[in-house]
């Protein structure tokens, strides 16, 4: 009798677990039906047929998970031989399985949200959702979704998965089931759920490495489900925090340093006694250099992609288009991070994003100074040094990691808002759900600029362009009529991508109207700007026909100089590059025999490696534009190399400091 109640306990389990399965899978084909963006579809049937299998495996390994500890306990239960016992296991066992599926469920429709903004599955990024402004982030979710109607699926899906759970673990003991012998019947289950969690006989357990089936990415992509990428994305997250993260050895150069630094100067011969002075310049003695205030502004997703579709009808582009025009524009560019904490911090320390790291602000280096930064740099050029956030400086903690990088200044919404001489409007119409609109930020650098007597560094974080993708009730929105190429380019609703091309024109017409300001001013004799991104975010949102990694990470280095300084130079606006080439170019052109690190270098150096690097493993240089697999093997290719290079010696430079 105990006997076969407890192989009926496992069958209608299995029978639960092979529902579920199903259900996993039908999500599988509604990620793919929803996210495909593959033209001809023939091609890739028979890799598409292998993704939905390799995908029902993976998901069978989270099953496999959940299911261990009702195996050893039946097994161990069985052995006790008390059936009062075991039946108060299988009247809780549905309660278990009903949490797991729901968090399951929760998880998997978290990594179909998460993809449709980052192109990826859910990884460490992940987490900086729940670290962000929560108030903002539940004002986007009710502005951008019918959440009632989500909420009532939702509340129907867990009572139907409650009631399918509770009706098929119904025992009947009509039927009895016997077995000569259960010991190898229990080995032989325990075995099956171990197989089932590895998911694989090979090498490596299926979900630590899920092998590539097609030369298509989005294909690829395809197997991995939410809670698979979540745990993954956790173990990233926890080995950070605990400290155990090493650049230096995850790229290979642990007992070898110095090849690092050699690679990146591409010479042998190095200062091996102080590496640091291998990073170490110094700016050209300018004779009768005038004082410039240097403004750097980074605008919220402003990706470069879709500027190749403004037009009279599509006029995304607003104020900005006569300036990126008659200016400096370096176009192959590309972001350090895909997040904006990641290209903002790495902008502020003007450095590489580092593959699988967490923001400072978050860390237990919040409190520390990295003297290096270019605040520092400029402050001891005799510089006054502020920064200006479009939202509230508790984001991600950043005013206080701020305040110990050189900035004499922190501000943020509050402050840019009480910096409004005349107020027509009501409060709140100052304001969206992220902070204040980008005009005023604006406003506020200029009058900054009108009102000191001492030459300016001025860095602007701004808040729009960001989900609710909302835009200040006066502004009469210019025409953006969305043409038939663009919209066979576009992979998601078309009412939503219109409401974020409205956001995204204001981010850009207003940067464009605050340079008329500064053109139109005496500050265009003698101001420096510089307008680039955090992250090409649309890229979620578009395909590409061609060069589709250097299109999903591109953002614009645009550079307003006064005449004097723009006919002084040599510009090849060919490069690519990416944030931490941004300040070296700057030293080099306003600051007097200035000392100063960096790891990137002068866009306008003939002879430096124009490199781009983004933390997803992506280097853009002339030659190529490549993914790097693997970060702790020496390679032929120099792009490699150097990338490898960098990170090691970023790594490196800022050690010198987290001490």
């Amino acid at each position: 009798m105990m006997l076969s109640t407890t192989l009926k306990i496992f069958k209608k389990i299995l029978i639960v677990h092979l529902l579920f399965l199903v259900f996993m899978s039908l999500f599988r084909v509604v990620f793919f039906l929803y996210y495909n963006s593959i033209s001809d579809l023939s091609l890739y049937y028979s890799d598409i047929f292998d993704a939905f299998i390799l995908g029902a495996r993976i998901d069978l390994t989270v099953l496999g998970y959940i299911q261990a500890p009702i195996t050893i306990l039946l097994i161990v239960l069985y052995y006790i031989k008390n059936q009062k016992v075991l039946d108060f296991v299988l009247s809780k066992i549905k309660y278990y399985l009903f949490l797991f599926y729901i968090l399951i469920s929760l998880l998997l429709v978290s990594d179909f949200g998460f993809y449709s903004y980052f192109k990826d599955h859910i990884n460490i990024l992940y987490f900086g959702l729940f670290e962000d402004d929560t108030y903002a982030l539940m004002v986007t979710m009710w502005q951008n979704y019918n959440v009632i109607l989500i909420l009532a699926i939702f509340f129907v899906y867990v009572f139907f998965t409650y009631k399918i759970i509770s009706k098929t673990l119904i025992i009947n003991n009509n039927r009895t089931i016997s077995f000569k012998y259960p010991a190898i019947l229990f080995i032989l289950l325990f075995v099956l759920n171990f197989v089932a969690i590895r998911g694989s006989f090979g090498m490596y357990p299926l979900g630590k490495m899920i092998p590539n089936i097609s030369q298509n990415n989005f294909i690829n992509n395809l197997p991995q489900n939410g809670v698979r990428a979540f745990m993954k994305a956790y173990k990233i997250r926890k080995k950070f925090t605990n400290d155990s993260y090493d650049l230096i050895a995850l790229t290979g150069f642990k007992n070898n340093l110095k090849e690092a630094f050699k690679i990146h100067k591409g010479d042998s011969n190095i200062d091996e006694n102080n590496l640091l002075n291998n990073i170490t310049y110094t700016t050209s003695n300018k004779k009768g250099l005038k004082d410039y205030n240097v403004v750097v502004i980074m605008v919220e997703s402003f990706g470069m992609p879709i500027l190749k579709y403004n037009s009279k009808e599509f006029n995304i582009m607003g104020e900005l288009k006569t300036h990126f025009d008659e200016d400096i524009l370096f176009k192959n560019f590309i972001s350090s991070g895909d997040g904006t904490i990641a290209s903002l911090e790495s902008l502020i320390l003007n450095i590489p994003y580092r593959p699988g790291s967490f923001a400072f602000s978050q860390s237990k280096y919040k409190q520390t100074s990295y003297k290096y930064a270019p605040a520092f740099v400029f402050s001891k050029a005799n510089y006054e040094t502020t920064f200006m956030y479009g939202g509230d400086l508790s984001w991600r903690d950043i005013g206080k990691f701020i305040q110990y990088q050189g900035f004499e200044q922190t501000l943020g919404k509050i402050n840019i808002f009480n910096d409004i001489k005349k107020k027509d409007e009501k409060r709140n119409d100052y304001f969206h759900p992220w902070g204040i609109y980008d005009e005023y930020l604006y406003d506020s650098i200029f009058n900054k600029l009108e009102t000191s007597n001492k030459k300016q560094f001025i860095f602007a974080l701004g808040t729009n362009n960001h989900p609710p993708y909302t835009v200040p009730k006066q502004y009469k929105l210019n025409s953006l009529k969305i043409s038939k190429d663009l919209k066979e380019h576009v992979t998601t609703d078309l009412g939503l991508i219109q409401k974020r091309f409205e956001s995204y024109s204001y981010a850009l017409d207003s940067v464009g109207k605050f340079m008329n300001k500064i053109k139109n001013s005496k500050h265009a004799k003698n101001t420096i700007v510089v307008i680039t991104a955090d992250n090409n975010t649309i890229d979620g949102n578009m395909k590409y026909d061609k060069n589709k990694l250097l299109n999903s990470k591109n953002i614009p280095f645009y550079l307003y100089l006064p005449l004097e300084l723009k006919e002084s130079l040599i510009i090849d606006n060919s490069v690519f590059g990416s944030h931490k080439d941004i300040f070296p170019t700057l030293y080099n052109i306003v600051l007097n025999n200035t000392q100063y690190m960096s790891v990137g270098t002068d866009m306008f150096n003939k002879n430096a490696k124009h490199i781009g690097m983004n933390g997803s493993q992506i280097t853009a240089s002339k030659d190529k534009v490549v993914k790097v697999n693997k970060l702790n093997q020496d390679t032929n290719s120099s792009e490699t190399n150097y990338y490898r290079s960098s990170l090691a010696i970023t790594q490196y430079l800022l050690n010198q400091y987290n001490k």
